[in-house]
């Protein structure tokens, strides 16, 4: 009688093509040493699918989650490219999911980088939710006298912390490339237009207006908009850019280091986490250095975006928190 694993090695490796899911395919590779050297020849994109095809059980936020752990690659094939570019612009403008269809079809994980996420989901993501939390959420509404002086600038947002935090650390995965571009400006790098950065705002991170439509919407776009400007936020992030370093003298290094250390993507936000700034201060370092060898000349250029009665400037930089604040005044 012939058994599965006697059939030929080719056909073997080809049968996660044909599994349900993630569960199924890490079940079957642990159940004998041919089926694990079999299976350790999936591809990353087949790994990816069947990741996706895990969620949303297994894989929350969904499908913020997994865009956050492939959106690097999908920057990169687009970037520098007008073709590529393009068409990820227009999966910004259909939406998350469309967003994540692209993400499936272009990028890929390996089970290391799988390990990797859900161990980062518990030292740098869950902290990072609980932070946004304690400023803007659920925890934040427990504060005794809530609306009668227990907090400052008391307000009302449908908040979703967790899902919050990934569309940030989304961000940073976007658009920390282009950010670069602006540090070493004389190597010419790559970099995403400010069109490309408000598409993915305006179509990606759903506003009170998503409400109505069906789905898990809820005012994430309000919530960021409300967090950045906060001054407990702020402190954050004040706390370690002057463990690196004092404040530039000049404003536009200082806000150019002050965004640049928060558009690093996941492995950024570490910086967040106890002991964070330590464990990053090489790349801080680095970042640090780039804005102070920047010349005059190199300051970034300002769009100024018309308003009804003024304007509103947002730097051609990635700039996410006056990007955020540009599309809630729009």
């Amino acid at each position: 009688m012939v058994c599965l694993i006697d059939l030929p090695l080719e056909i073997l490796s080809s049968l996660p093509l044909y599994i349900r899911n993630i569960e199924d395919f890490t079940e079957a590779a642990s159940t004998c040493s041919i089926l694990y050297y079999a299976f350790s020849s999936a591809s990353p994109n087949c790994i990816l699918r069947l990741a996706a095809a895990s969620a949303p059980t297994f894989v929350q936020p969904h499908p913020h989650f997994l865009i956050a752990a492939t959106a690097r690659q999908v920057s990169d094939w687009a970037l520098g490219n007008a073709e590529n570019t393009e068409r990820l612009r227009r999966a910004f403008q259909g939406g998350v999911e469309a967003l994540f269809e692209l993400c499936i079809e272009k990028a890929g994980l390996s089970l290391q980088d799988i390990r990797r996420l859900h161990l980062a989901r518990f030292s740098t993501i869950n902290p990072l939710a609980d932070k946004i939390d304690k400023m803007a959420g659920a925890q934040w509404y427990e504060t005794e006298n809530f609306w009668d002086g227990g907090v400052s600038e008391a307000a009302t947002l449908d908040t979703d912390p967790g899902r919050a935090a990934f569309q940030i650390i989304i961000y940073g995965e976007l658009f920390a490339s282009s950010m670069q571009a602006y540090l070493e400006p004389d190597k010419n790098l790559p970099k995403f237009d400010l069109d490309v950065r408000l598409d993915y705002i305006k179509y990606c991170i759903p506003d009170w207006v998503c409400k109505s439509y069906p789905g898990p919407y809820a005012g994430d776009v309000d919530l960021i908009n409300y967090l950045v400007i906060k001054s407990r936020w702020n402190k954050l992030w004040r706390s370690v850019t002057r463990e690196i370093g004092p404040d530039f003298e000049e404003k536009w290094k200082q806000k150019l280091w002050w965004d640049a250390v928060q558009v690093q993507g996941l492995e950024g936000m570490k910086v967040l986490g106890d002991g964070g700034v330590e464990d990053c201060r090489g790349t801080l370092a680095r970042i640090r250095s780039q804005v102070e060898k920047l010349d005059e000349g190199d300051e970034p250029a300002k769009h100024s975006i018309p308003r009804r009665n003024s304007e509103n400037h947002v730097s051609y930089a990635p700039d996410f928190s006056q990007e955020v604040y540009v599309y809630i005044q729009r």
